[in-house]
Order: C-alpha cells, then sequence, then structure tokens
C-alpha cells in the first residue's frame, strides 16, 4: 500500500469513528428523551452563542432557522417545544421587542454537557482504555504530530 493509500484509509477511518460517535450522540439524546431534531437544535444553539457574551444577543428564531434551513415557523413550534421542558428561554430584544432572542437555560447548558460528557466517557474513553499501552502512547503521538501538521497549514 502506498503513502497514498494509506492516507486514505486513515480519513476513511477518520469519517468512521466520527460517524460512530454521532450514533452514540443520537443514543444519549434520545436516552434523555430528545428527539434528534431536539437535539441538534440545542447544539446549534449552543454553538451560536459560543461567540456572545449576552445573552440579550442570542440568536432570534429567524436567525436558527436559517442556520439550520427550516422555516422560522416550523422553528418557533421546535423552540416552544424546548421552552416548555425548561431547556431554553426566550427573551424579548432590548431594541425591538417583537423580536425574541433564544438562549439555553442552565439546564438546556447541563444536558448537553451530560450528553458530551456520557458519550466520551463511556465510550471514547472505554475504547480507549481497551487498548495496549504502547498502542495508546503510538496513538497520542501521531494524533499530536497531526494536530502540529494542521495547525502549520493554511
Amino acid at each position: 500500500m502506498d503513502k497514498e493509500e494509506k492516507i486514505q484509509k486513515i480519513i476513511r477511518y477518520k469519517n468512521k469513528i466520527d460517524t460512530l460517535m454521532h450514533e452514540k450522540y443520537h443514543k444519549l439524546a434520545y436516552k434523555y428523551g430528545l428527539s434528534l431534531g431536539q437535539y441538534h437544535l440545542l447544539i446549534e444553539l449552543d454553538e451560536l452563542m459560543l461567540d456572545v457574551d449576552d445573552e440579550l444577543k442570542g440568536p432570534t428564531v429567524g436567525e436558527i432557522a436559517k442556520n439550520i434551513n427550516n422555516s422560522q415557523n416550523t422553528m418557533s413550534e421546535k423552540i416552544t417545544r424546548l421552552e416548555n421542558r425548561g431547556l431554553v428561554k426566550r427573551i424579548k430584544d432590548s431594541e425591538d421587542r417583537r423580536i425574541s432572542r433564544i438562549v439555553l437555560t442552565e439546564e438546556g447548558r447541563n444536558l448537553i454537557d451530560s450528553i458530551d460528557k456520557e458519550a466520551n466517557s463511556k465510550f471514547l474513553f472505554n475504547s480507549i482504555s481497551k487498548m495496549e499501552d504502547k498502542d495508546i502512547n503510538n496513538l497520542l503521538s501521531c494524533l499530536e504530530n497531526l494536530i502540529e501538521q494542521m495547525n502549520g497549514i493554511e
């Protein structure tokens, strides 16, 4: 197997790991009583809030709908269901009271964190811990090297 074939195989393995982790997250979302749509909406909202230091500047229903490619009415219904569960809240815009900003509640953030922690600890950690020490050290070294290489590429 030449270098290019090996690289392609690594990429396929990386994609397979992504798929396995994604499936694990979905199972955990169901376990916590979330539909896939609700779970993805919480994740999208979490990602949209990463660069926002003030919840009064959280995304609007329309902004979230645009990011997920849903209609505003559909998104509003989904948000209402999450709001009824206490996972998100609507905050009226300070400049235009017709606009609602959507933010994760502490309960919503805790749920995302719980799913993330459980997926990583029960699935990824347990899978890696079954490997031999030399293989773990080799994997760690290779991943560190890959990250260094990726950081150096513009």
